[in-house]
């Protein structure tokens, strides 16, 4: 859950040297986790936490700042992705801006597929949806219905509302506009999977603890973007390397 207040060389090895120090510098980014959107979620939803009525403090939009190294900020939209891990409002931590598939375990495809096709073309005209527009999260019960529906497929595989570790409140009323939509945004997206959505995997700076993961939807605004894996990596170094040494077979 998220704990909202104040503590809340040469020609040939250019290619490879660029290649590993824009993975480092991505990895290096401080990320801030600024506000909440209170014009899409809601604070207070009384949902049922493995067992326990709980108090969400909010339900919805987190607003985060990503800082470079360079210095440069970049402003974006995320939700959480882990409801039993923790973050403060307004507290600097390292982050690594991944693809879902780096992720496993957590049905990160499924949950990229909903925040590209229900949050970012709110905000994105040049995004093209498979969701008709009033699916797209511009109200505070659908935010919070997306980030309901979130915790769900994370934790419970999208089970519903009924069973499992994420419930409707028991003994309290979970808001029946949230609720409806927290139900078809996880019927939207069964069987549906993505790679396209920004996944935060945040730690504590210093220590390297593990904090609240966030994930937000595709930006083309030039800032951090995810990490190559290390295969990935390793492949494209090795092809630059091959194509070196043709060139150098060309030239002697």
């Amino acid at each position: 859950m998220i704990i909202w207040g104040p503590n809340l060389r040469s020609a040939l090895r250019l290619p490879v040297a660029f290649l590993v120090f824009g993975c480092l510098a991505s990895a290096s980014t401080v990320i801030v986790a600024t506000g909440v959107d209170s014009s899409r979620g809601v604070s207070n939803l009384w949902i049922n936490e493995q067992g326990t009525d709980t108090q969400a403090y909010f339900t919805g939009v987190i607003l985060i700042s990503l800082t470079e190294s360079n210095g440069q900020v970049f402003n974006r939209d995320t939700f959480c992705v882990d409801l039993f891990t923790d973050i403060n409002l307004n507290t600097q931590y390292d982050t690594t801006v991944m693809a879902p598939s780096q992720v496993p375990g957590k049905n990160l495809g499924r949950v990229s597929w909903l925040v590209d096709n229900a949050l970012l073309p709110a905000q994105n005209s040049n995004y093209t949806s498979q969701l008709p527009k009033a699916d797209w999260v511009t109200t505070s019960a659908q935010g919070a219905g997306l980030q309901l529906a979130i915790w769900d497929i994370v934790h419970d595989n999208g089970d519903g509302f009924s069973a499992g570790s994420v419930q409707a409140a028991k003994n309290h009323t979970t808001t029946s506009s949230v609720l409806n939509w927290a139900r078809t945004y996880e019927t939207l997206s069964t069987n549906k999977d993505s790679n396209l959505a920004y996944i935060y995997q945040n730690v504590i700076v210093g220590t390297n603890t593990a904090v609240q993961m966030l994930a937000g939807p595709l930006f083309t605004d030039g800032g951090p973007v995810p990490v190559p894996e290390p295969s990935t990596l390793a492949f494209a170094a090795g092809a630059l390397v091959l194509i070196g040494l043709r060139v150098l077979k060309k030239r002697c």
